[in-house]
């Protein structure tokens, strides 16, 4: 070590919590330590800087004012001095740089317990490895600290703080498991529920007077209803050669999987045409759903006053564009009312319209055998290409990244050829759930329109069309529907059209009952579109609907249908 006698240095001490608990390295025993230091090589002391702050950067508060106060006195200082180099940084790039920050300044920093020659290339290696052995250590701790925390999740334990809802609690084991808020867990509840119907947006909730207690900011919301814990579940995170995964939690739901799941249709449903007009006025309640016959403009909606001082409301097109479309809301709204009510099919259509829907169900089960078979041939391929991967790899014909790289893709086909495989029934069976329910929405949609809110009138023209109304001042040009309704409703028509001279009834080319073409599976997301109205409108008191059980599969041949048989 060189002569130091009459340098002037700046002292630093950092401690972090796990320092003092761990190793005992205590602000006051790095003082001892430096000022000891200090003494013995005739330093003299110029400033102490101290901290209780993490060393993975350098954006530490202590050190930040430190360089501030070097910088300014740098002709002053000769050495920036610290007890031991994890003192200084746990990150060896950072600090390599630091320190030749502080060189350029004409400051050398240096260690009391690990003096480093910087003059002497041989001892290069020997700095390298003072601040090496901490960022390492770092590492193997966030690595032990990230297994402990992931081990924990894929048990369905929670380990981070609890989301708004929840409490601290405990097992019979003593671990940590959190539990329900009682007081404010079923408002939570209730919240999830109202957003689940697709009736109320994120703010209108927020500022209903009900979930004041709960004290919610936008982005608040946001991430209530995107946290999957409430639903009973936890979301483990992809690390390293791990996919991520959603394993079942031991803790106690707040909501049904059910309901959360309808809640992330609502958050990240870009399929259905919405309408979302500025301001919502019960005597305009298509304002924003309208589109202007003469321009293609969209259509607005305001009321004036009489000389009476009576106001009369009208729908019309924006003047400052020269456009002086206008219209009273009555016709618009009784030519709507008119368009809804036709979509009503009569009661002996609808009753062959079942006994068809019946039918198609029940003479499914060898289609569905076909498909299955199909779905087991192409596994069994996969499976056979995956076999032949791994006999290439220990035969050495391919690199470790190729195998890993396609034998990760094989896997991904072939599980998802099983799970097309495991929903196929289901996928049937809720396609009749949903084509029940659509049935009874045309039955109804009328009377429901008449006797609706301005909101749900809304969610039900945003439900049921997928364009915005052209209105000519005394009808509506021929709508485009939603395509689960347009399913219905042209096999519903094609039954009141088609019958043959004996009076039997062939349906073999009705669009619900092509056997050339899967088509329900081009409906199948508009049907479930359709289907989440069910809850909106129970809530709302303007559906008694009750679901019906699956039909069952039989072996059975295809019947002859005789109307009024």
């Amino acid at each position: 070590m060189k002569n130091l006698e009459g340098k002037r240095a700046v002292l630093y001490r950092r401690v972090s919590t796990t320092d003092q608990k761990d190793y005992g390295n205590s602000l006051t025993t790095q003082q001892n330590n430096l000022s000891g230091f200090c003494n013995r090589q005739m330093i003299e002391v110029v400033k102490d800087f101290e901290e209780d702050y993490s060393a993975k950067n350098f954006n530490r508060p202590a050190f930040s004012k430190l360089m501030s106060y070097v910088s300014a006195n740098k002709k002053q200082i000769d050495l920036v001095l610290i007890y031991k180099w994890d003192r200084f940084s746990r990150n060896t790039m950072e600090a390599l740089t630091m320190i030749s920050q502080l060189k350029g300044l004409g400051i050398e920093v240096n260690c009391s317990d690990q003096w480093v020659d910087h003059d002497d290339p041989n001892q290069l290696i020997m700095l390298l490895l003072n601040l090496g052995i901490p960022e390492a250590d770092n590492r193997l701790r966030r690595d032990r600290t990230i297994e402990g925390t992931r081990s924990n999740l894929k048990e369905g334990r929670w380990v981070f703080s609890q989301p708004r809802g929840y409490i601290k609690g405990k097992d019979e084991q003593g671990k940590v498991l959190m539990k329900p808020n009682p007081e404010i867990a079923p408002l939570i509840a209730e919240l999830f529920k109202e957003f689940s119907l697709g009736v109320y947006s994120q703010n209108e909730l927020r500022l209903q007077h009900k979930y004041k207690p709960l004290n919610l900011t936008k982005s608040g919301l946001s991430r209530m209803f995107n946290q999957i814990a409430y639903s009973g579940r936890i979301r483990v995170k992809s690390y390293k050669d791990e996919g991520e995964q959603v394993v079942d939690a031991l803790h106690e739901a707040i909501v049904s999987e059910e309901v959360y799941d309808k809640v992330q249709i609502q958050l990240g449903n870009r399929l259905r045409v919405k309408h979302k007009p500025v301001k919502r006025n019960e005597h305009l309640p298509l304002r924003g759903y309208l589109t202007c016959n003469k321009c293609g403009s969209n259509l607005t909606g305001s009321g004036s006053k009489s000389n009476t001082g009576k106001k009369h409301y009208y729908y019309h097109c924006n003047q400052r564009s020269g456009c002086n479309e206008r219209f009273k809301i009555g016709l618009a709204h009784n030519s709507v009312q008119e368009k809804l009510n036709d979509l009503k099919p009569n009661a002996e259509v609808l009753n062959l319209f079942n006994i068809i829907l019946k039918d198609k169900f029940e003479n499914s089960e060898q289609s569905n055998k076909s498909i299955v078979q199909s779905i087991n041939e192409k596994i069994s391929k996969l499976e056979t290409r995956k076999n032949s991967l791994l006999d290439k790899f220990l035969d050495s014909s391919i690199s470790d990244d190729v195998f890993k790289s396609k034998d990760k893709e094989l896997k991904n086909e072939i599980d998802k050829l099983k799970v097309e495989k495991g929903q196929l029934n289901e996928y049937e069976k809720d396609t009749q759930k949903f084509i029940q329910f659509g049935i009874h929405m045309i039955q109804n949609v009328g009377t429901m329109f008449e006797k609706a809110s301005v909101n749900i009138k809304q969610k039900l023209l945003s439900s049921i069309f997928t364009e915005k109304l052209i209105f000519d001042g005394e009808k509506y040009r021929t709508p485009k529907l939603n395509k689960g309704i347009e399913l219905i409703t042209n096999t519903v028509k094609a039954l009141e059209l088609i019958k043959t001279k004996n009076g039997k009834l062939s349906f073999d080319n009705l669009p619900l009952c092509t056997h050339d073409e899967p088509v329900l599976e081009l409906f199948y997301k508009d049907l479930v579109l359709l289907y989440d109205l069910k809850e909106t409108l129970k809530h709302e008191g303007l559906s008694d609907y009750v679901e019906k059980p699956p039909y069952l599969k039989r072996n059975a041949t295809k019947q002859t249908l005789h109307i009024g048989s």
